[in-house]
């Protein structure tokens, strides 16, 4: 019985184990050991999550380094692989835990015996005796095979493609060595060509980590920026109002100069914690540089240091010293605002292009309840949401012209309402909220991009609500609420390309926003690629596995798919997180009626509240479709339509409701929410 060992392809490279080589189209690419080894453990797990521990344990056993290591040669394999950090196709990124490797991989199985024919070959061959061997230890063999092995790899793989002996995801048959190949002779290389190649490649290597010790800028040219909350240096004396309104102040100024991509309020703010690591929170956003500040009040004044971080070297690049009168608040923010910012400019040379957004009041505690406010309307807790509405309620008592307050708490409503299964009330208060945001600020993108969802999502009027959030992003092309907003909006149209790309803009904007890969996840789902629906989802549940109330959209996305099996595994696994006094309820239903039964017992629970007023009859209906309940169906579909519910402009793509297409009803249904049948 012969030895085997792996080769792995995955996409046009190929991983060769056993000569320590990635090749692309057959040719070797400059890899260094370390690199190596990193990316056979993420193909040895590929779909998997690799925890950053196991990489150190693995990888850099035999040293003592830092975590900073593992980004370092990820962004060498990256380059090599010429993969995108924000859109990959290799090596996705997991926030605070670690990689996955996400694309396709082929396991390639050759024998030990088919090898030793390699080995014969080689002999034949007229190289000089101390001509370094692609078989001997990577030591000796310094990494580089020869041309010849590089071309019978590729023969072999050419081979075992046209023989079907490569099985995607599978351990293949061992391959057969092309004896006849004649292109060994004719691809041997003389000694001094190799040594020539040799210094080549050693030169690209030297390259590549040059060029990733270098800050990297987007395509475009720009640099990524994340201003984190102010920390205290006296803990005793914390206030939201320094901590996350100076950084708002911050983020609005450096948002209007030309030459920068800064991560929004609602990324940032959540590194408010007095241990966090700035840098760690700099590769979390996945940005060039990062603005860290600590503050200090003391005698009526407040002393700030702020540092530029360089994320890709760890280097601080300025530091910038203010001491400000802490009695004017907002003058004071404004005075740091726009020191700081002529700093940058004067550092990076770019153009302002607007002028600073206003802060929209000049009363502090109206504007400390509208952070307030904001920041529990993206925890997306109906109870959260009622907090939020009564903070804006009492910051526009404070201010009445303070517009920005104003639209928070239309967003706020609309929330409420959505996560009560749509109430009329509500989106009547939200309308209301957000006409007077508009009214007081004709130029405010955040009450457009909520005027934008309420108009399409809740009256029905899409091309009115399409303009509001072209508007919106227009004024404002940073904001991720209005891109997200506008991929719903492209969604319900069934423009899933054009959805799919303002979904991808939003997480551009914000790459940790969960709001945002979970919203990404709905749309490939009604997309109906239910595959790519099915990653998104496990990437939020991976991070995010408090809040499994939202992960149902992974489970149904397997049922969608007709993967019964999985969909009760994950639909189970969620259930002991959020309801662990019905699994065995839930269990006894799988065993006895299979996927239907427990789909059923489910039903019978939400009918026991069917006459609460927060009840989700679009849910209901979702659930009637596909127990198969047709009737049920149309009648809750009645009732949704009846209160708005949130959900319903989703009608005439929503996946469950495609046995009803075909009665007349439905489509009399998809007209009264507005949309038209081609």
């Amino acid at each position: 019985m012969s030895l085997k060992t792996h080769n792995f392809e995955f996409g046009e490279f190929l991983l060769d184990t056993r000569e320590k080589v990635l090749l692309r189209d057959g040719k070797p690419l400059p890899i260094t050991p370390k690199a190596f080894q990193l990316l056979l453990v993420l193909l040895e797990k590929h779909g998997h999550l690799v925890e950053k521990d196991k990489l150190m344990k693995s990888v850099w056993a035999d040293s003592f380094v830092e975590e900073g290591n593992i980004t370092f040669t990820i962004g060498l394999l990256r380059k090599l692989l010429e993969d995108d950090t924000k859109n990959p196709r290799f090596i996705e990124t997991v926030p605070r835990r670690g990689y996955r490797f996400i694309a396709n991989v082929r396991r390639v199985e050759i024998a030990e015996r088919e090898t030793k024919k390699w080995k014969d070959e080689e002999a034949k061959t007229s190289l000089p005796a101390n001509f370094p061997s692609p078989f001997l230890p990577v030591s000796q063999s310094r990494n580089l095979p020869s041309s010849g092995a590089v071309v019978a790899l590729a023969d072999w793989r050419r081979e075992a493609d046209e023989n079907g002996t490569i099985e995607q995801f599978s351990p293949a048959a061992p391959l057969k060595p092309n004896n006849e190949n004649k292109h060994f002779p004719k691809y041997r290389l003389p000694f001094a060509a190799f040594a020539l190649a040799v210094m080549l490649i050693g030169a690209s290597s030297l390259g590549y980590y040059f060029y990733s010790s270098k800050e990297a800028a987007g395509a475009d040219g720009k640099k990524t920026i994340a201003v984190l909350p102010l920390k205290p240096i006296n803990t005793a004396n914390r206030d939201e109002i320094y901590e996350i309104g100076i950084a708002d102040s911050l983020i609005h100024k450096i948002s209007s100069m030309k030459g920068f991509i800064v991560r929004p309020l609602s990324a940032t703010r959540k590194y408010a914690d007095i241990e966090q690591d700035s840098l760690a929170a700099g590769r979390e956003q996945q940005v060039d540089y990062v603005l860290a500040s600590n503050y200090q009040l003391a005698g009526g004044k407040i002393r700030i240091t702020a540092q530029l971080l360089n994320v890709a070297n760890g280097q601080i690049e300025e530091t910038y010293k203010i001491e400000k009168d802490a009695g004017d608040v907002f003058a004071m923010q404004d005075a740091i605002a726009g020191e700081v910012g002529n700093a940058l400019l004067a550092q990076f040379a770019p153009t302002s292009d607007s002028l600073t957004a206003k802060r929209g009041t000049t009363n502090e505690e109206a504007y400390r309840l509208y952070l307030q406010g904001r920041n529990l309307t993206y925890n997306r807790l109906a109870a959260d949401a009622r907090k939020a509405i009564e903070a804006f309620e009492q910051a526009v008592k404070l201010d009445p012209n303070f517009a920005r307050a104003y639209s928070g708490m239309a967003h706020a409503y609309i929330a409420s309402g959505n996560l009560r299964g749509g109430s009329r009330g509500d989106y009547e208060k939200a309308k209301e909220a957000v006409t007077k945001a508009l009214e007081l600020d004709s130029n405010l993108a955040e009450g457009y991009a909520v005027s934008g969802e309420l108009k399409f999502a809740i009256e029905w009027d899409y091309p009115a609500g399409e303009k509001d959030l072209l508007r919106a992003i227009e004024l404002e092309p940073n904001s991720d609420l209005a891109h997200q907003q506008y991929a719903s909006y492209l969604a319900a149209l069934g423009r899933f390309d054009e959805a799919i790309g303002e979904s991808n803009a939003a997480l551009e904007i914000d790459p940790n926003s969960y709001a945002s890969q979970r919203h990404r996840g709905r749309i490939l789902y009604l997309a109906r690629r239910y595959d790519e629906a099915i990653l998104q989802f496990k990437r939020v549940w991976e991070v995010h596995q408090d809040l499994g109330v939202f992960a149902g959209w992974l489970w149904v996305s397997y049922e969608m798919k007709g993967d019964h099996a999985q969909a009760y595994e994950w639909f189970m696994k969620i259930q002991k997180r959020t309801n662990p006094q019905l699994t065995e309820l839930f269990q006894n239903a799988y065993e006895t009626s299979g996927w239907q039964g427990v789909r059923q017992k489910v039903f019978e629970l939400q009918l026991i509240n069917e006459q609460n007023p927060s009840t989700n009859y679009y849910g209901m209906a979702r659930q009637c479709a596909l127990l198969g309940k047709k009737e049920k169906a149309f009648e809750y579909l009645n009732k949704a339509i009846e209160n708005r519910a949130g959900q319903v402009q989703m009608l005439n793509v929503e996946p469950p409701f495609d046995i009803l297409r075909d009665d007349p009803r439905f489509d009399e249904l998809v007209r009264r929410v507005g949309l038209k049948l081609n």
